[in-house]
């Protein structure tokens, strides 16, 4: 009788270790923790490393500013962890380092920020494993096919189009107009950023009357861009527009310049946004064009915080002695939004904070989020994109100046085009 009685007990405690087990582990109810985990993925070394620059800064602020307001979620005072690793610009260590903080860290909502190359495989990754996702700082067409379908992932920043004509107002202030038939040298990788970028850009320069010079996409990487230049030299090329990442470009740009290429103007995206990228060109850097995606003179708000555009550059300044770089509004953009989506959803469970994260209408110190448009079935909000030149100031200091803003009328203007740069300088 005592052996039966002995048996019976062990297998009720048996029952209730498995029972407790299931509930530890389980995500639909919310959790029990006084900390919500949120993943974050960022190049904080390799050849995106600019990009990355800011990270734990804006990390810090947003943790700061949750210290101090805690939120109400699952009937409880929480605040948050933000959990980053580094991916070294390098797309495996992207899905590895997702993995991780999803098997490992167990977290609540995943960040995927920093250009397509490393936003798509966390958004791959959280996709599998069924976890809300900010997608941010990855044009949307890209990320929109790197998937047949999103149940997870919301992307807040701007389409293809957006750029690619926010690049030809550029072309525009240098004298290249629609239908002219200059002649536009593309530079593009043949990775999933480049080739999207490509795709589009050759569609349109032929429905605005331009003339494509297209020497074919290049592997990134790549050190010998002789064959480029050489192509732009014998075309007579007036343009040259691409994205590329900081090293290709310095490599194809010393190629064009050691041919002798001469071109009007030079709009490039990713590897021309940043301060600390265009250093490192000196002077090769003066009168080049990029998209502007962030300015300390745009006019926003943050909702979540009450900070501005201006307040958070001179902050930024205070604690790092240079100006905010451009993805570093969007990180600090990302995780307003996390936040705002556990306070709308008041609760840790997943389905709820998607479900909230779709629903917000809110204004970030990176622009206004309203994720009610689609494109292959991945709901994104657009964010506002200017023109740009780099162009150096009485002090001799390089500064982006905003010159176009036909896309977004309400961003203002911070300087006129200026002619010239490297190709056409006297040697």
């Amino acid at each position: 009788m005592k052996r039966v009685l002995a048996m019976m007990l062990a297998i009720l405690l048996i029952a209730a270790v498995m029972t407790t087990g299931l509930t530890a582990c389980g995500n639909d109810s919310g959790s029990d923790s006084d900390v919500i985990k949120i993943g974050y993925v960022n190049p904080t070394t390799g050849p995106l490393a600019g990009n990355g620059e800011g990270c734990d800064w804006a990390v810090k602020q947003i943790t700061d500013y949750v210290d101090e307001h805690p939120i109400t979620v699952d009937g409880k005072e929480k605040k948050i962890e933000v959990i980053v690793y580094d991916s070294k610009s390098d797309q495996n260590t992207c899905t590895e380092m997702a993995q991780k903080l999803i098997e490992e860290d167990e977290i609540d909502l995943m960040i995927a920020i920093q250009t397509p190359n490393t936003v798509i495989p966390v958004v791959q990754v959280a996709e599998r494993y069924g976890v809300p996702c900010i997608a941010t700082q990855a044009p949307v067409d890209p990320v929109s096919v790197s998937l047949d379908e999103f149940n997870w992932t919301y992307d807040f920043f701007y389409t293809l189009d957006d750029v690619y004509e926010s690049q030809r107002a550029l072309w525009e202030q240098a004298g290249y107009k629609r239908g002219s038939g200059a002649k536009v040298g593309l530079l593009f990788a043949n990775d999933t950023d480049g080739t999207s970028w490509h795709d589009l850009f050759i569609r349109r320069l032929a429905e605005d009357g331009y003339t494509v010079v297209d020497p074919g996409q290049y592997p990134s990487k790549t050190t010998d861009f002789t064959n480029v230049a050489n192509k732009f030299k014998e075309e007579k090329i007036d343009v040259i527009a691409g994205t590329n990442i900081p090293p290709d470009f310095m490599n194809a740009y010393n190629a064009v310049i050691a041919a002798g290429v001469e071109v009007g103007c030079i709009t490039m995206g990713k590897c021309c946004l940043l301060q600390s990228d265009v250093e490192a060109l000196g002077d090769l850097a003066d009168g080049i064009m990029t998209q502007v995606w962030w300015a300390p003179t745009n006019p926003f708000k943050s909702d979540l915080t009450g900070v501005t555009c201006a307040e958070i550059n001179e902050k930024y300044k205070k604690d790092n002695g240079r100006v905010m770089p451009q993805p570093t509004a969007f990180a600090y953009a990302g995780l307003e939004l996390a936040v705002q989506a556990f306070t709308k959803a008041g609760t840790t469970d997943k389905e709820k904070v998607y479900k909230a994260i779709g629903e917000l209408k809110c204004e970030t110190i990176a622009g206004p989020v309203d994720y009610s448009n689609e494109l292959n079935g991945l709901p994104y909000a657009r964010s506002v994109l200017t023109g740009g030149q780099w162009q150096r100031d009485e002090n001799g200091e390089l500064q982006l100046v905003i010159i176009d803003n036909s896309l977004h009328t309400d961003i203002p203007v911070t300087g006129k085009y200026q002619s010239g740069n490297a190709t056409t300088k006297k040697k």
